[in-house]
């Protein structure tokens, strides 16, 4: 009898046991960690990409008298590049790109009557500084190192004098300058698009034409106004790595 008592009260003691636990299980600090913020967003790292654009010659075609060459080209090749985080708003980096120019054609000017220069190649090697607005948002500009096929004529026709002549030295490759400031925008932590615009420079050639008349000598000097676009990925975007999450806090 007195053992059945017992019982009785037990049982009726155990509802009460589990709610005061429960209660104090609430009441004890929490050994959860709390989650870690994702990794800063960088411009750090290396670069490959593609662009493509026009070129608007601002170059001169010297042969009995000055003609110039503004017509446009197409320009379009590949890039590579590497830029360092200096700080978060400054964003310091190297970028070298090769790639085709289309043909080019000249101006008709009084009796001097040009054709069209050849593609050829056009790159540059530059040094970029920037300047990140926000996080994803970087304007810099650029300069350094241009190169490219020279904008030469394959043949001219005169009034005056009459003659007709075809270039007999082909088309060189020549060095110069360039020049310029872009915009470059990071849709994702591996791709950005970019407009950018330049400004080429290759060093003035001398030429000789066979014509109707002997051997004639040009000058070309080839310069261009260049507005392109780009698309670039980018191999580390993302920061510094994160540490691993310390292990969890046993309690007993």
């Amino acid at each position: 009898m007195v053992r059945s008592m017992n019982l009785n009260r037990l049982a009726a003691l155990a509802p009460a046991a589990v709610i005061a636990g429960t209660a104090l299980g609430a009441d004890l600090p929490s050994t959860k960690e709390p989650p870690l913020p994702p990794p800063e967003f960088s411009w750090h790292g290396p670069y490959a990409g593609v662009y493509a654009g026009a070129l608007l010659g601002d170059g001169q075609f010297t042969f009995v008298t000055q003609t110039p060459i503004r017509r446009e080209a197409f320009v379009g090749g590949g890039t590579l590049g590497y830029n360092w985080q200096w700080t978060p708003q400054i964003v310091l980096g190297v970028e070298a790109d090769f790639g085709y120019r289309g043909p080019l054609e000249a101006e008709r000017v009084f009796y001097v009557m040009p054709r069209a220069a050849d593609g050829g190649v056009l790159g540059t090697a530059r040094a970029r500084i920037g300047h990140a607005f926000t996080p994803r948002w970087l304007v810099y500009g650029a300069g350094g190192f241009a190169y490219g096929t020279n904008f030469v004529p394959r043949s001219v026709f005169s009034i005056a004098p009459l003659a007709f002549g075809q270039q007999n030295t082909g088309p060189t490759l020549r060095a110069g300058w360039t020049a310029g400031a872009g915009a470059e925008y990071a849709w994702s932590d591996q791709i950005s698009v970019k407009a950018e615009y330049l400004y080429a420079w290759l060093a003035d050639s001398g030429i000789n034409y066979t014509t109707t008349l002997g051997a004639l000598p040009a000058n070309v000097r080839s310069a261009g106004h260049i507005v392109r676009g780009g698309l670039n990925y980018h191999f580390s975007f993302g920061g510094a790595p994160v540490p691993p999450p310390p292990p969890p806090l046993v309690t007993k």
